[in-house]
């Protein structure tokens, strides 16, 4: 059974439509899985473009409002720098000289105080009345380096708590200058934090996402979420500034220098002013948009997949089946082919196989002019020998003869059948006269060599005779003419006395006309 199911699964492999259908499935599992990981991909990159799109959109709303309230601080302080030391304003009262300087900027939300401060830091005017003359800047780095060099322009300052509102802000300032163009002190203002932290909160973003503003050194000066312990602290040795170093507004992926998330970022310098702002959007948000998508795709596909290829195996599995049963039907139908060409008592092939290869044996003597010798065997006295000893002894008798036969004979070059009862008949292809009565004696002794117990008054021991034919076919002969002189042969061994071998008239010119006088 074994043995049946291995021919039929190397059936199997070898059969085209098995093969197909295995190719098929196959591909079928191939196409589900790059069509699977298609929509994922696809789902994450919509993921990470809308997230790029939100991330640049909102940063030009932020970039535009930051660039539109310090731009507008510092025409206030432009102003004032310009017109301070102007005869004109120089003259007047310090109330008119207020008024006259700080009107521009009085009703500027965020802005805090303005002040001007002379060549030795000492303030001179402030635009909220009030402000005590004793306040000095002389030590800020912001006065510090305005008096050393004249061209910084502009300069935002890290937060602090100013001297005279005593509010968290950014300092700016600007040089002052006589006409002849000597320092003559610094106009200085401030954006409170407060402002700036309530224009980030106006903004809604994701969880884990982050709005920052930062002066071109890394220094934070707000944020979104809002922790007041990050304000003032620099990133200026995380990998996110050094990025920002290296274009002027851009798109990356890194991890914050602050909380060490990672995240999306859009950032841009704002042009004009050394600050920088970014939009960090969190890489669990944008995955959190297309993995639950993903997850359910995935599954699917493993769903389709797995049905594919049960599927593909269930058919497989059943034409395995099928070829099996085929090659079983097949083994089963060559048995029984087999059995029925074999004599069920002595094994040798029995009058059916006989006549077949005796057919075939002498279309190939005549195709290829070849001899062929016929031995026809008879046990003698089988019916005494049976109503003596009984049947059984008599099957064990013809067993013997089977035995004998086999033993002697070698299937190559002759073929032994048992043709009816006690007769046995032998086919000698390409065997002469003389070879095939050797062969027939061999056979005789071999037999009377078993001595099996016979009936006193018959000799005492079985014993054989054998009629010997010998023929060279043309294709004028007929077959039946050889069969009949080797059956006349052995009817003359018996005449003779039995155990005796005799032979045949040459049978080769024998014509149909000869047989039937």
């Amino acid at each position: 059974m074994l043995s049946a199911w291995k021919d039929a699964v190397a059936t199997h492999l070898h059969d085209r439509a098995s093969r197909l259908i295995a190719c098929i499935g196959l591909f079928v599992t191939l196409g589900l899985c790059l069509l699977g990981v298609y929509l994922i991909l696809a789902l994450r990159d919509a993921a990470w473009r809308q997230a790029e799109l939100g991330a640049t959109n909102m940063l030009g709303v932020i970039e535009q409002a930051v660039a539109r309230n310090v731009e507008m601080y510092d025409l206030s302080l432009r102003a004032v720098a310009e017109e301070a030391r102007t005869p004109i304003f120089g003259d007047l009262p310090p109330p008119i000289r207020r008024l006259a300087l700080f009107d521009r900027s009085s009703t500027a939300a965020g802005l805090g105080t303005i002040l001007i401060v002379d060549a030795e830091g000492r303030v001179e005017l402030s635009s909220i009345a009030g402000t005590p003359s004793t306040v000095s800047l002389a030590d800020l780095p912001e006065f510090l380096g305005h008096k050393a060099n004249p061209d910084l322009g502009l300069v935002m300052g890290v937060p602090r708590t100013s001297r005279v509102s005593g509010r968290q802000v950014v300092p700016m300032s600007r040089r002052i200058v006589s006409p002849g163009g000597a320092f003559t002190g610094i106009v200085s203002g401030a954006i409170r934090l407060d402002y700036l932290q309530t224009l980030f909160a106006r903004l809604t973003i994701a969880s884990g996402s982050a709005l920052n503003l930062f002066l071109a050194d890394g220094t934070l000066l707000a944020r979104s979420p809002y922790k007041p312990e990050n304000i003032g602290r620099s990133i200026a040795a995380g990998e996110p500034y050094r990025r920002f170093q290296t274009e002027r507004r851009g798109l990356f992926v890194s991890n914050s220098a602050i909380d060490g998330v990672e995240r999306l970022y859009a950032f841009a310098h704002i042009d004009g002013f050394p600050l920088i702002v970014d939009v960090a959007v969190g890489v669990d948000s944008i995955t959190a948009v297309w993995r639950p998508k993903a997850v359910m795709i995935g599954t699917l596909m493993a769903g389709l997949i797995l049905m594919t290829l049960s599927l593909t195996w269930l058919l497989h599995r059943e034409i395995v089946r099928r070829a099996a049963a085929e090659a079983s039907s097949r083994t089963a139908n060559a048995e029984l082919a087999a059995l029925a060409r074999t004599d069920s008592l002595t094994g040798l092939p029995n009058r059916r196989r006989y006549d077949e290869v005796f057919a075939a044996e002498w279309r190939r003597a005549v195709r290829t002019g070849a001899s062929l010798s016929l031995l026809l065997l008879d046990t003698d006295h089988f019916k005494r020998f049976n109503d003596h000893f009984g049947h059984h002894v008599g099957d064990g008798v013809l067993q013997a003869v089977a035995a004998c036969l086999r033993d002697l004979l070698d299937p190559r070059d002759a073929i032994a059948c048992r043709i009816g009862g006690e007769e046995f008949a032998v086919i000698l292809p390409c065997t002469g006269e003389a070879e095939a009565r050797a062969c027939a004696e061999r056979i005789r002794r071999a037999v009377v060599g078993l001595q099996i117990p016979h009936a006193p008054e018959v000799g005492g021991v079985a014993t054989i005779s054998v009629g010997v034919a010998h023929a060279a076919p043309s294709s004028e002969a007929v077959i039946e003419h050889l069969f009949a002189q080797a059956d006349a042969a052995l009817y003359e061994a018996k005449r003779a006395g039995r155990n005796r071998v005799r032979v045949g008239a040459q049978a080769a010119s024998a014509r149909p006309a000869a047989l039937s006088a």
